[in-house]
């Protein structure tokens, strides 16, 4: 760890790692773990909207007559989600990554 200027306290090391592994899990825990406070309510609250709100994926019918068709709006609905996800997961590394 390199020495903190005077008067400031040292920033402590975050695992990019375990951060990688936080925001898998649910985006905005890595941010979290990174205490960026607003950065993880912000990953939270928009995943929560996209992954779970009207126009989830989870609300999707799927008619036993077609079911790829189905599948595939649960797939294309899915997208929003997964890019948030994925982001969230890149960007708790960097910032991790930086503390290091």
């Amino acid at each position: 760890m390199t020495p903190a200027e005077p008067g400031t306290s040292p920033r402590p090391r975050r695992s990019p790692l375990v951060a990688v592994l936080l925001s898998g899990f649910f985006p905005g825990l890595g941010q979290l773990y990174n205490r960026q406070w607003v950065k993880a309510l912000l990953f939270g609250v928009v995943s929560a909207i996209v992954g779970f709100g009207p126009l989830s994926p989870l609300a999707v019918d799927i008619d036993p007559d077609d079911p790829a068709g189905g599948l595939t709006r649960v797939l294309v609905g899915s997208l929003p989600f997964l890019a948030i996800a994925l982001w969230s997961v890149i960007d708790a590394y960097r910032v991790a990554r930086r503390s290091v």
